[in-house]
């Protein structure tokens, strides 16, 4: 695996974050990576452990304040094609390594578009009042029904159902705020 390429300057991370602190921070990624190549979700787990175990033996070689998630991707990607060529077979039916190099970058530019997604999710609902996070947290992270969660509030389904709904509409418009400044 001496081919793989020094990390790049692109996205630079911030130079306080330590190699342990970066990897850790990729280690859901790097899992998301490694399954959309078409590792099996039985061996990958042991393809993230082999990669793992690559970066940080050879950790000196990755410059702090550069982009760790690229450099770690390449490796990902080396050691997915070592599996499938210890597998006897190719992934997700024959394809070339220039396609899983695109696949590589798709799936690191989604997973970034997403967590931006995330970010500004956090910082809209930090936005809201206690009472409509309090709504919103019982529906969505407890599993709530609408109408299990007006029983224990004593109010209408019906107000319930206007009330989610207008605070549904009130972080979409938010979230739309960030996309257009």
């Amino acid at each position: 695996m001496s081919d793989i390429p020094p990390a790049s300057n692109e996205n630079q991370q911030a130079p306080e974050e330590s190699f342990e602190e970066l990897l850790s921070a990729e280690q859901e990624f790097l899992h998301l990576l490694i399954r959309t190549i078409g590792v099996s979700r039985s061996d990958s787990h042991d393809v993230l452990q082999e990669a793992n175990i690559y970066l940080i033996q050879n950790s000196s070689k990755f410059e702090l304040g550069t982009n760790f998630r690229a450099w770690a991707s390449q490796v990902v990607r080396y050691r997915c094609l070592s599996y499938f060529r210890a597998q006897k077979r190719r992934p997700m039916t024959n394809l070339s390594e220039q396609v899983l190099d695109l696949i590589t970058q798709e799936v690191c530019e989604q997973y970034e578009e997403t967590q931006r997604q995330l970010d500004r999710l956090e910082d809209c609902l930090a936005k809201l009042a206690p009472e409509q996070s309090t709504t919103l947290r019982a529906i969505y992270t407890d599993g709530l029904s609408l109408k299990e969660y007006a029983n224990q509030t004593k109010k209408s389904h019906a107000a319930v159902r206007k009330t989610v709904s207008r605070l549904r509409q009130l972080l979409k418009q938010c979230i739309e705020s960030y996309e257009k400044s």
